[in-house]
């Protein structure tokens, strides 16, 4: 049995249902002491468009999809790929219970406790206004850098599943129907929740008995003269399928959409809707990770690789400390969660007391995602690369279980994938706006239709040109920082009430030393191989085409990026430490 991953999965769920019962609830009673009396912002503030109550069950899946997105699904098999299954599995572990979940919820309960702010208005009231610039300024190159990454992964898995897109669309009128049965039919939220599933539902069903809905769109986009044509790349694509560029703009469209439209109208019931199937094919996956004894699959990853790589030999990885602690990101813990749970998720909290179930319990949901990735990569003897790994390694546990053709689980864990990293980029340049707004106030660049076209026009020259496996680690390293930064703002707060706070501090520290350390790794090898005028892993299609000087601006370009966010995020944690302590003696 110990061959197979079922032990190990079976070990992360029992230890994290331990944490949430006996350490998250004792956090939640002795010091925040959670209250369903007090009146939250939602219901303070009720205006129907940002402020306004929704039940747990339906906040639960809005959160859990709003957080879980690429990064529980890459990181670890990438980790697993870099450092071996050993590592990754133990930091997948212990990330969510000592860390994860904890900044989650607390980042939740902090935004309660302030009227629904985000982080930056939070900072402000703390630390002054100094402290608040600097952190938006990190936001804003943090968003550009993820956005990028998961765009590319996002396109990797649309073109490896043909039909995956096709489906997806029906997740959204599931959404968008969803919406419309909820907040102006006054529909129940079940019957609602059932039309939506019916809806996404068909549209998986007309996938997999519809060949010609999953079939390549066309043959000849890979020919010399389309390209001669039209100007796309069909060296960055796979055969018979649209090109990156094709759906950068597909993305763009759909991403400026939900940024500049009302929340209820699209974004809120879409992410809501896309958290169903999402739902239901991480509990299948689990379930046939635990039953491997039975079906025969055993562990074809070794346990533990090299524990550091050379740059000028492989770009694509880096020293065990810190890359893992970066490669694995939202499996563990992630900055993302803190901006949700603290600026969007909060100002639909009806009771104090769902914070915990709504965002811990999202979060720890997540690491089980986290735990379906290991045992993914886990069975696979030669995976492919990207997100695409857990498509093949999630059907072929699941098709060894039930028994029944594989198109059938192949569209499922393509749709799995594709809106667990669609539906969060929307949320993503949602973020970017608002956070443009709140620094480039009365400004062009703060307007609400300007801004979205910033991040999408940046991101997607970065996904176009750079290397993906070292974009995301750099995605990683920002992303783990603000997690980080975020813990350490929580402890301030934490402190100025006079409650304890060695909880977030202590990891919050071990997060932004470690996150720091990794994005000067990063920058290094950019710069590094900027200065050779060498491509990195897929870049080499596109110094081909277009000339080894396109690479190496981007390579550049990346190389100060990752400058600017290790000076920003080093002069932001100096800036928490020392209001701190600063609180800690008053």
């Amino acid at each position: 049995m110990l061959d197979t991953p079922a032990p190990y999965v079976l070990l992360g769920l029992v230890l994290y249902f331990l944490t949430y019962h006996l350490y998250a609830k004792r956090i939640d009673k002795k010091i925040w002491e959670s209250d369903p009396n007090r009146p939250t912002p939602a219901k303070l503030y009720f205006d129907g468009v940002e402020y306004f109550p929704v039940s747990k069950y339906v906040l639960f899946g809005y959160q859990f999809k709003s957080v879980a997105a690429l990064g529980p699904i890459v990181g670890p098999l990438t980790g697993v790929l870099f450092f071996g299954w050993v590592p990754a599995l133990m930091w997948v572990i212990l990330g969510n219970i000592f860390i994860g979940w904890a900044q989650d919820y607390s980042s939740m309960m902090m935004s309660l406790r302030n009227e629904g702010r985000s982080m930056g208005p939070i900072t402000y009231k703390l630390l002054g206004d100094r402290a608040r610039k600097i952190l938006l300024a990190y936001l804003i190159f943090y968003l550009i850098i993820i956005t990028a990454v998961f765009e590319w992964v996002i396109i990797d898995v649309i073109n490896r599943v043909p039909g995956t897109f096709t489906a997806v669309l029906f997740v959204f009128l599931g959404g968008i129907v969803f919406g419309m049965l909820i907040f102006r039919m006054r529909m129940d939220a079940l019957i609602a929740t059932l039309v939506a599933l019916a809806i996404v539902f068909i549209g998986y069903l007309l996938v997999v008995y519809v060949p010609a809905l999953r079939a390549p769109p066309t043959n000849f986009m890979d020919s010399p003269e389309f390209f001669n044509t039209y100007g796309f790349n069909p060296a960055l694509t796979y055969p018979g399928t649209f090109t990156l560029l094709f759906w950068l703009l597909v993305l763009s469209v759909i991403y400026y959409i939900s940024a500049t439209t009302p929340m209820p109208k699209f974004l809120l019931p879409t992410v809501y809707v896309g958290y169903l199937p999402s739902i239901i094919a991480l509990v299948l996956v689990l379930i046939a990770a635990i039953a491997t004894p039975l079906t025969g699959l055993t562990i074809q990853q070794t346990p533990v690789r090299d524990l550091f790589v050379d740059p000028l030999k492989n770009p694509q990885g880096g020293p065990i400390w810190p890359i893992l602690f970066v490669t694995v990101a939202c499996g563990a813990i992630s900055g993302w969660h803190s901006l949700v749970s603290s600026g969007l998720t909060p100002k639909q909290i009806e009771y104090e007391t769902d914070a915990l179930p709504v965002g811990g319990g999202a979060m720890m949901t997540e690491g089980a995602v986290a735990l379906s990735s290991v045992a993914a990569i886990m069975v696979l003897a030669q995976p492919p690369t990207g997100a695409a790994a857990y498509v093949q390694g999630a059907t072929l546990l699941t098709t060894k279980l039930l028994n029944i053709p594989e198109i059938y689980m192949r569209i499922l864990y393509g749709i799995f994938v594709v809106v667990m990293g669609l539906i969060t980029s929307m949320l993503f340049v949602r973020v970017f706006r608002l956070v443009m707004a709140e620094l480039f106030e009365d400004k062009p660049l703060g307007n609400k239709y300007i801004s979205p076209l910033v991040i999408l026009t940046i991101a997607g020259f970065l996904a176009f040109v750079g290397s993906w496996t070292n974009l995301w680690i750099y995605f990683g390293g920002t992303n783990q920082l603000l997690a980080g930064l975020a813990l350490l703002i929580i402890a301030i707060f934490l402190t100025s009430i006079k409650k304890p706070s060695t909880y977030v501090f202590v990891p919050g520290i071990f997060m932004a030393i470690t996150t720091l350390a990794a994005i000067a790794w990063e920058t290094y090898v950019y710069g590094l191989y900027a200065l050779m005028n060498k491509p990195i892993g897929v870049q080499a299609a596109v110094a081909k085409l277009y000339g080894s000087e396109i690479v190496s601006i981007s390579n550049l370009l990346s190389a100060v990026f990752g400058a600017v966010l290790f000076v920003l995020g080093a002069v932001m944690t100096y800036y928490l430490i020392t209001g701190w302590l600063r609180y800690r003696r008053s």
